[in-house]
């Protein structure tokens, strides 16, 4: 509804009252000037004027009326009048909110057409500045801003009221911010604003602008958050704008995704030990996808330990697939372990950058960071059931402490006892190994398991001193335990030495590995790759070692329970059933009696004699006295899915079980062949919060088992047991901490004391500036000292300042316990390193979301376009005034013309044939004057006398 208060002013309202009535005041003026007076001539005139009076009364208003309308108009001019009709317009005054998206999308960078570069958040503050700033400023009611970046919510930027000069001042105000290393959701911005409208009253009018890049990962990921936060705008009566700014420009009408730039992103960089020995070689993995559609060849990456190139080395992808990630690996050691002057040098950052360059994209997530800490050589704490065998050949760990002491281990081999396990701070240990030991106190245990969660890593072989019942008790507790699997009451039965020399006899391996997939398990890896982490062509090269071990006795599994459904377990080496023949007659028979009937069908009949065959063999086998494992193998061939030798008969097979009529039959069949083939689990690990277990049935020595010993089955016993210990010690290597995100370390608030130094180094290959430092490119920075937070018997560091790419470093103090020996320092300090990185696997996807999209999450908001100038002309908040129209001008031009006539037709300046129509007589008088004066212009002058 029209509101006169907003064009009325009182006074001014008063002075164009008496403008526009000064043309009829000045007529009254002029009207009651004149006095009547008696004269002939003028009487004999006005008789003649009576007669055109009507004519000039009606031309003399006219007159009037033109005047009273010019300056009306003028009025209008010099008001900007709009009109009457205000639909649309905001009368109260508006808040202006921007959430700026400066996630590390938006360094998308791109030339414009004059070559100019820029990115995302360029373009964002440039929207920001010069469309919407500018056009708030030219409303007619007040306008305020404030600015909200994502990465820095609590800490808004206030503009102010809006003015003519608020462009510049924001434009060099957000001169100083680039995009930022975090990735925060634009749901957490959305939400913030909403809060903050909360406080306001409904006398204002709440306008939000998003600008962002929209891209299609955080609109799927963050989908329902966004979507509940624009309906509660909605809902509080805020009107949503929104700017994609990312190039290309989203077309208006185009409904589909638009294009997006190609990227490169390094997704993870992850050593397999966190602590390692100084000079012992450490594989680094690294994984590189590609977010473009177009295949990226010969891929360079340099990597550099401390920013230094000469301690790296270079590793190069062959070819990266559109849409396709990648793994290397490679090797790289270390030589600076830390000082009394300089502790944190024991920590070691390794970077990699992409050396190649990418066309487009962005930079930021074309680099990764690890850090490692470097010790001269790793502790391991062993703890032996026998510790008075400790020295002797019937020894528990006497075969495996050459295997970590040797000169190329990296190991220092630390013996203790049960009771260690209660009160040491088994932190400071690579790992721990216990040894066929009994069991295990509840303080032990709680110890062992608070170590694992946090990361450590803690392995078990069993023996013949370990208490099964002990162990279901308190390690395994149902599955809840660190133990990753319930043993049986009592260890396999002892076999007669004639049993045992026919079974190692056996052409047959005394170990198997579980499933084929398994060798590409953490624990498996390093026996079944090369040096750059491919698989090794004789895949089963390590696994000829099984045929010439003999286990002689094992602690059995409890076949069925929780641990077959925990996906934390995983059961990698196993032996071979032992079970006798005539176990397996009748499941045999009813296989082979369904493998008749199928095969009987004509659609199968090229498979039917190499089926039949092997049918025929089944049992034939089934029914003798050979040993199982003949059977095992004859499944195994009529499956055909191990590796193969590749006679064409098993190429045959793998045909006729692909066709998907089979699919019941083949898992029936493979059920039976895992029945027969499989025994006792011997090798089985665990996932134990961010540690990880595990778990040998046999013996480290030689009391139930010669694998340690007997050759050429010895020569796998070293490899494994330091693929082992790889496992067990690369526990939370794994971690992919992200910035942003915040840094959470436990610890026990008996141990600790309650503050904690803080300290981070970083190294950016692609700035000039760490390029150029070449006496420390990458130098630890101070953060100096914080608190530690209690809760209950722990101290807890929740950092929440990890918010650039690099190594946040932590200097702990550890108080010894008042039962210290006397050489032990009352204090020590404890280290621990933290790598963070960019989130590439969300901010390296570029591809855009569609409108579509947007308007199933944000009904009711359109999603404007940098390129169109029309959408930032509604926040002007007027209507154009008429001054604006060349109407108004034309109007008041004409009005002039006629006025200037009329005026000139009234202003008695008339013709003499008027006169002489009018008033005879007084055209006679002024023609002699007239006379007079042109006669007397030519005469001659005289001289007087």
């Amino acid at each position: 509804m029209f509101d006169p208060s907003l064009f009325l002013n009182p006074w001014s309202m008063l002075a164009g009252v008496l403008l526009v009535s000064s043309p009829i005041i000045i007529h009254l003026i002029n009207r009651i000037r004149f006095k009547r007076v008696q004269w002939a001539a003028m009487e004999f005139l006005l008789k003649a004027q009576k007669r055109m009076k009507r004519k000039l009364i009606f031309q003399q208003l006219l007159l009037l009326l033109l005047r009273i309308l010019i300056i009306l108009f003028l009025g209008l001019l010099v008001g900007r009048y709009t009109g009457f009709d205000l639909t649309g317009q905001e009368s109260r005054t508006t808040v202006h909110l921007v959430v700026l998206d400066d996630s590390p999308s938006m360094a998308d960078g791109w030339r414009g057409e004059d070559g100019t570069p820029s990115d995302a958040f360029e373009e964002a503050k440039r929207v920001l500045t010069d469309q919407i700033v500018k056009a708030a400023a030219e409303a007619t009611v007040p306008q305020t801003m404030e600015v909200y970046s994502l990465s820095s919510l609590t800490t808004p930027h206030d503009v102010g009221r809006l003015t003519d000069k608020s462009a510049d001042n924001l434009k060099s105000h957000l001169s100083q911010f680039h995009p930022s290393s975090v990735r925060v959701s634009l749901a957490e911005g959305l939400k913030k604003v909403k809060d903050e409208f909360a406080g306001r009253g409904a006398d204002v009018s709440k306008v939000v602008h998003v600008l962002s890049d929209f891209r299609a990962t955080d609109w799927t990921d963050d989908g329902d958050a966004i979507k509940q936060a624009i309906a509660d705008l909605t809902a509080a009566k805020v009107k949503i704008n929104m700017v994609d700014v990312a190039h290309p420009y989203r077309k208006k009408d185009d409904r589909r995704s638009p294009l997006a730039h190609d990227n490169l992103s390094v997704l993870e960089l992850r050593p397999a030990k966190l602590v390692v020995a100084r000079y012992d070689p450490v594989e680094f993995t690294l994984r590189v996808k590609n977010f473009g559609n177009s295949e990226m060849k010969n891929v360079r990456f340099t990597v550099k330990v401390n920013g230094d190139e000469n301690k790296g080395r270079s590793v190069s992808i062959p070819t990266i697939p559109g849409n396709q990630d990648r793994t290397a690996k490679f090797d790289l050691t270390f030589d600076r372990i830390g000082t009394e002057e300089k502790p944190l040098d024991r920590f070691s950052l390794v970077t990699v950058s992409l050396e190649s360059g990418e066309p487009g994209g962005i930079v930021a997530d074309n680099l990764r960071h690890a850090v490692v800490e470097v010790r001269e050589r790793l502790p391991i704490m062993v703890v032996e059931g026998r510790p008075n065998l400790r020295e002797t050949k019937e020894g528990d760990g006497v075969y495996m402490r050459p295997v970590f002491n040797g000169a190329f281990g990296g190991y220092a081999w630390v013996d203790k006892t049960t009771r260690d396990l209660e009160t040491a701070d088994l932190g400071k240990y690579a790992f721990v190994m216990l040894l066929n030991v009994p069991s295990l106190t509840d303080a032990a245990v709680k110890n062992l398991e608070q170590y694992t969660k946090t990361g450590g890593g803690v392995g078990f072989f069993l023996g013949p001193d370990v208490n099964a019942n002990d162990y279901n008790q308190t390690l395994y507790r149902d599955g809840g335990g660190l133990f990753p699997v319930p043993l049986e009451g009592k260890p396999s039965k002892e076999l007669p030495e004639e049993e045992l020399q026919a079974r190692r006899f056996r052409l047959s391996k005394k170990i198997l590995l579980r499933d084929p997939a398994r060798r590409t398990h953490p624990a498996l890896a390093g026996l079944y790759t090369d040096e750059r982490g491919e698989p090794l062509k004789d895949a089963e090269l390590f696994e000829r070692a099984f045929w010439f071990i003999s286990i002689k006795r094992h602690w059995p599994v409890v076949p069925v329970g929780k641990w077959h459904d925990d996906k934390s377990v995983a059961e990698l080496y196993c032996l071979p059933n032992e079970s006798p023949m005539s176990d397996f007659e009748a499941p045999v028979r009813a296989v082979t009696d369904r493998i008749q009937r199928v095969i009987g069908d004509a659609e199968f009949a090229k498979y039917k004699e190499a089926v039949d065959k092997l049918r025929d063999d089944l049992r034939r086998v089934v029914v003798s006295s050979d040993p199982l494992y003949r059977l095992a193998g004859l499944l195994d061939d009529l499956l055909s899915d191990q590796r193969g030798e590749g006679n064409p008969t098993e190429a045959l097979l793998r045909e006729f079980w692909a066709n998907p009529k089979n699919a019941d039959l083949r898992t029936e069949v493979a059920r039976l062949r895992d029945r027969v083939k499989y025994g006792d689990p011997l090798y089985v690990a665990k996932e134990f919060g961010r540690g990880r277990v595990a778990v040998v049935t046999t013996t480290a020595g030689e009391a139930w088992s010669d694998w340690p010993t007997e050759k050429p089955g010895a020569a796998s016993y070293r490899p494994f047991v330091n693929e082992m210990a790889n496992y067990l010690s690369g526990a939370g290597a794994d971690e992919n901490r992200l910035v942003g995100a915040p840094v959470e370390i436990r610890l026990d608030a008996a141990r600790y004391k309650p503050s904690v130094r803080r300290a981070f180094m970083t190294h950016d290959p692609f700035k000039p500036a760490a390029r150029g430092n070449a006496t420390d490119p990458a130098p630890i920075v101070d953060l100096k000292e914080q608190p530690l937070r209690a809760e209950g018997d722990r101290l807890v560091l929740g950092f929440t300042e990890a918010v650039n790419p690099g190594a946040y470093l932590f200097t702990f103090t550890n108080v010894k316990p008042q039962t210290a020996t006397a050489n032990e320092a009352p204090e020590a300090p404890e280290y621990r390193g933290v790598a963070v990185n960019l989130d590439a696997a969300h901010e390296g996807d570029l591809r855009r979301v569609s409108r579509d999209d947007v308007s199933v999450l944000a009904p009711g908001v359109e999603l404007q376009s940098p390129d169109d100038p029309e959408w930032a002309k509604a926040f002007r908040n007027k209507q154009s005034d008429l001054s604006e129209t060349i109407w108004l001008f034309l109007i008041l031009f004409l009005l002039l013309v006629a006025e200037q006539t009329l005026a000139v037709r009234l202003s008695h300046h008339s013709t003499g044939t008027e006169v002489d129509a009018i008033a005879p007589s007084a055209a006679a008088v002024i023609h002699r004057s007239t006379s007079r004066v042109h006669a007397g212009e030519h005469e001659e002058p005289t001289i007087a006398g």
